[in-house]
């Protein structure tokens, strides 16, 4: 008798922890949330369009510790933690390189190149994500950190030499620790970053 009432206490709290366990997963489906980032960069006008010098981008890289799907936040004076419910749509690393792309070829200075073959491409263009956080290090002073290296290489014969080679850094401060508010502030420093690049671009010595 003891046994048998063992054993249906035990199938009643598997039961029981099976039932919260799908119940808990369904939750924490339902609650995540998916950002992308949308950097507000003026374009050139149509008749501009494909105009500019042929550049190539290479997929940046990115400082491993941010190299998630998940938001990461700066708690610490070297302590970080990742939130598992706010990530981005795709790798960070890719969102960068691509929204790069999209404000570099939408202005009158570049043009994307039609292959890989060096004599197509007068510039080539490398990166790397060395920070991309919120900063909640001051509880009072929310930030969204986001640094990156680029590198502007131009085509001399057969090989690419270094004409702009920076380190673009931008902590804009957000209102609070919500993880839209991070994005939009994520947004505005990737703005700032490409107009400064691209501002450098155009007081370059001409060749």
């Amino acid at each position: 008798m003891a046994q048998k009432f063992l054993i249906a206490i035990t199938a009643l709290l598997i039961l029981i922890l099976l039932t919260y366990g799908c119940s808990g997963l369904q939750k924490e489906a339902l609650s995540k949330q998916y950002f992308d980032l949308s950097p507000q960069i003026p374009v050139s006008s149509k008749d501009n369009l494909c105009r500019g010098e042929t550049l190539i981008i290479k997929a940046f890289s990115i400082n491993p510790a941010f190299d998630s799907h998940s938001f990461v936040y700066k708690i610490g004076e070297n302590e970080y933690t990742t939130d598992y419910y706010s990530e981005f749509i795709s790798y960070p690393s890719k969102l960068i390189t691509e929204r790069t792309s999209e404000a570099l070829y939408g202005s009158p200075h570049f043009r994307p190149a039609l292959t890989d073959d060096k004599k197509d491409i007068t510039y080539r263009l490398s990166g790397k994500i060395t920070r991309l956080s919120g900063d909640f290090l001051d509880k009072n002073n929310a930030k969204a950190s986001i640094k990156l290296i680029l590198i502007l290489e131009k085509r001399t014969g057969s090989t690419f030499t270094p004409v702009l080679s920076n380190t673009y850094m931008a902590d804009d401060p957000i209102k609070d620790k919500e993880p839209s508010s991070l994005v939009s502030g994520w947004n505005s420093g990737l703005s700032k970053i490409l107009a400064q690049f691209i501002t450098e671009f155009q007081h370059l010595p001409a060749n």
